[in-house]
């Protein structure tokens, strides 16, 4: 936790020790990837223009050693089993398409070229109908003039998501003549910060969390250790501003950590403020994501069609709190498991879930009084809750299989508890 000599803070959840029984990580530093950094050690001025090629030029100015160093290897995932590869090649060789999709969007191997060499193995006629089922239709490509090889390779650029473009860090320190405004300068860190997350998809999260390389989250963390440079070199040529800086940190302590943690070991490198604790690594940095993730594979291991089927809905899940949703909660853990998905992806019938779902309102409402919904009891505030997530995770579904919203429907119409009904006809209709 950093402070000023004289103050103390209460530290975010971030700042503080594991929520989870999870094996200490290796903290130690790498700045960067030999081919990231010139003669100099300056950041090279030419970045990708994706997150894995190169292209675009930064224009601003050249940072110097960066006092927020982040190690670029992906967290460790020590399993006994990764059985999620032993099962994508299984599913590579003999599953139809729909499934191949969801596991090249997703990456859950090791190799990427794994899917290219078991593809073009597989039968031609196969691989063809796999085509043919995937092309949009206003494109133009006609199947049968393509070799077997640009059939596979037009087949997984079908299935893998479009690269988003690498953001340089596009804000930069100011000299002026007027005070500075350090909430507008908070704020202003804070939406670029933001901004370059936004360019992470989930399913590069989940690539990330299970120890794979990830360019994209490399890149996002690669531009707030460039920040910590800008801010550094900003400090050196402007003493008399580098202390302003200390309300800006406070501003971030509820903010991205990306961005606190960049600006305050910047303040710390130039003896501004004090750390009564060592910085923290980029690793624990991103806990509140890749913890519940890693937990997911570790205690979901009832298939891979069923892990992937749930990343689908988790991506919808991921996408309305990370990206699409206002003031985001970097102090909670996403969520990333959830029985009631669990529930629904098991039954085998619309009669089966309604019956589960009867059963559940009988449970919770044991103990019930009249009483209780005058003062909104625990047992209330629990049924609440309970219906509450079951319109969230509903909707999700529905979104995320728009197939789903007949199965639904239908069990709407058969459920056996008035509740239950209510609140899936609710989401129905959203």
């Amino acid at each position: 936790m950093a402070q000023l000599p004289e103050g103390n803070h209460t530290p975010f959840l971030w700042q503080t020790a594991q929520l989870f029984d999870t094996q200490a990580e290796d903290d130690s530093i790498q700045a960067y990837p030999a081919e990231a950094v010139g003669p100099t050690g300056y950041i090279s001025e030419t970045p990708p223009t994706t997150h894995s090629s190169p292209g675009t030029v930064v224009s601003g100015p050249l940072p110097s050693e960066p006092p927020f160093k982040v190690d670029l290897k992906p967290p460790r995932f020590d399993v006994q089993w990764r059985w999620w590869e032993d099962e994508a090649s299984f599913i590579l060789r003999a599953f139809a398409v729909e499934a191949i999709k969801r596991l090249v969007q997703f990456r859950l191997y090791h190799d990427d070229n794994l899917p290219r060499s078991i593809l073009r193995s597989r039968d031609a006629n196969t691989v063809t109908a796999f085509l043919n089922s995937l092309l949009p239709p206003n494109d133009s490509t006609v199947v049968t003039e393509l070799t077997n090889y640009d059939r596979v390779e037009k087949l997984l650029n079908l299935c893998r998501s479009k690269d988003n473009e690498a953001r340089p860090w596009s804000w930069f320190p100011t000299s002026t003549p007027n005070e500075i405004d350090d909430e507008a300068v908070a704020r202003d860190i804070n939406d670029e910060s933001y901004l370059q997350f936004k360019t992470v998809r989930f399913e590069d999260w989940v690539h990330y969390s299970l120890g794979y390389h990830t360019p994209s989250v490399e890149w996002f963390l690669m531009q707030h250790s460039q920040l910590s440079s800008y801010l550094a070199d900003h400090f050196n040529e402007f003493p008399d501003q580098a202390y302003k800086y200390v309300e800006v940190e406070k501003h971030l302590r509820s903010s991205n950590p990306f961005a606190h943690q960049a600006v305050l070991c910047t303040l710390k490198a130039c003896r501004i403020l004090e750390f009564d604790d060592s910085p923290l690594s980029a690793h624990r940095l991103i806990r509140f994501l890749t913890i519940p993730i890693q937990n997911l594979f570790t205690t979901q291991q009832n298939g891979l069609i069923r892990m992937l089927k749930k990343l689908v809905v988790l991506e919808v899940r991921f996408n309305r709190i990370y990206h699409q949703g206002s003031g985001v909660k970097w102090d909670s853990y996403f969520e990333a498991e959830s029985p009631l998905l669990d529930e629904f992806f098991e039954a085998s019938s619309p009669r089966a879930l309604a019956r589960s779902l009867t059963h559940s309102d009988d449970r919770d409402f044991t103990g019930l009084c009249l009483q209780g919904f005058v003062t909104e009891d625990s047992i209330f505030r629990r049924l609440t809750a309970n219906w509450d997530n079951l319109r969230t995770v509903t909707e999700e579904c529905c979104l995320a299989y728009p197939d789903l919203i007949d199965f639904f429907k239908n069990c709407v119409q058969v459920s056996f508890s008035p509740y239950a009904h209510a609140n899936l006809g609710f989401d129905l209709a959203i």
